[in-house]
């Protein structure tokens, strides 16, 4: 079994980059200034990656506020209102309101940030990921003011993201779709996913790491599996340990992600337990597997996720050397 290790998500914004991030909102320092400082932070960052022998990283997401902040700048009709609670979690995003027909907007900031991104983590020897909220997850965490039918907006939506990695230089896209294991998705909606990622794919050529984390619902997995994806990712952390055993039995000869560092919470791991999930993985048939974090990292303190980190590129030292 392959076995890699991957930062997924973001990486928690330290005290002097949340202040660079105020003054450009406030107008105090230009823009060439802000991307200076948030050029030099990720240099940076991908540096301490490579000391981690990560083999995946994001970008840090460093200059968005968060996930659907990173998909407000490449949509069109839309704008942002209140903040809201991202899920079951002390953590709050600003929502998007959809006013008009989803486009793609031609002019983005994710675009210039990517590009830059993905030469300085070359030079670092990683390999980045684009992230990508899910259509699912897009229609569950924003507000829908102008769709009368919910199949229409993930599917413009879909075709916003497609322009959108048609523009993009990048080998591999990370998709976060936590929304597909959520409480209250209606059972047509999850029929429709496969084809509506059909349609966001469609001639992109890149590996696909699709993102589930928070739950592990087996009603769903089904529907889970039959998305268009290289890697399927599941949160593997505490309160889903007893469902392992469960969940092996349908990973066979599939390519995994398993978040195995708890995002949410400043207990440490133990290289105990991430061996014997890795041995297990590899017993019961998947034929790749990539570990890392379950999820963002701004839950935590950025002194606990390098912490983390450390712990799992000795875990991984230890499995390879057996």
């Amino acid at each position: 079994m392959k076995l890699e290790t991957a930062l997924i998500g973001s990486y928690p914004k330290p005290i002097k980059i949340a202040k660079i991030i105020s003054k450009r909102n406030n107008g105090k320092i230009s823009e060439e200034k802000f991307q200076e400082e948030i050029y030099k932070f990720m240099n940076s960052f991908f540096s301490m990656m490579k000391d981690f022998k990560v083999d995946f990283s994001t970008d840090s997401m460093i200059e968005w506020d968060d996930i659907e902040d990173l998909t407000y700048s490449f949509l069109s009709n839309v704008q942002k209102e209140s903040l809201t609670r991202f899920f079951d979690n002390n953590f709050y995003y600003r929502q998007i309101v959809i006013k008009n027909k989803l486009t793609y907007k031609e002019d983005n900031n994710y675009i210039k940030y990517f590009e830059k991104a993905n030469e300085l983590a070359k030079s670092h020897g990683i390999k980045l990921k684009a992230v990508i909220l899910g259509p699912l997850t897009f229609l569950k965490l924003s507000e829908n003011q102008y769709y009368k039918n919910e199949e229409e907006l993930m599917r413009d939506y879909a075709n916003a993201v497609n322009s959108l990695l048609s523009n993009i230089r990048s080998d591999i896209i990370e998709i976060h779709e936590p929304s597909i294991f959520q409480k209250g998705i209606k059972k047509e909606i999850l029929e429709l996913l496969p084809e509506i990622y059909k349609s966001m794919l469609a001639n992109i050529n890149y590996e696909v790491h699709l993102l589930s984390y928070f739950d592990i619902d087996f009603d769903r997995i089904e529907y889970y599996m039959k998305i268009p994806a290289n890697i399927y990712g599941f949160d593997v952390t505490e309160n889903n340990k007893n469902k392992l055993g469960r969940l092996y039995q349908l990973l066979k000869g599939k390519q995994i992600y398993f978040g195995v560092l708890d995002s949410r919470t400043t207990k440490m791991e133990k290289i105990v337990t991430i061996k014997r999930i890795v041995n297990t993985a590899e017993e019961k048939g998947i034929e790749r597997l990539i570990i890392g974090n379950s999820s963002f990292n701004d839950f935590i303190p950025e002194i606990i996720v390098q912490k983390k980190f450390k712990l799992l590129q000795k875990a991984k030292e230890m499995i390879m050397n057996g």
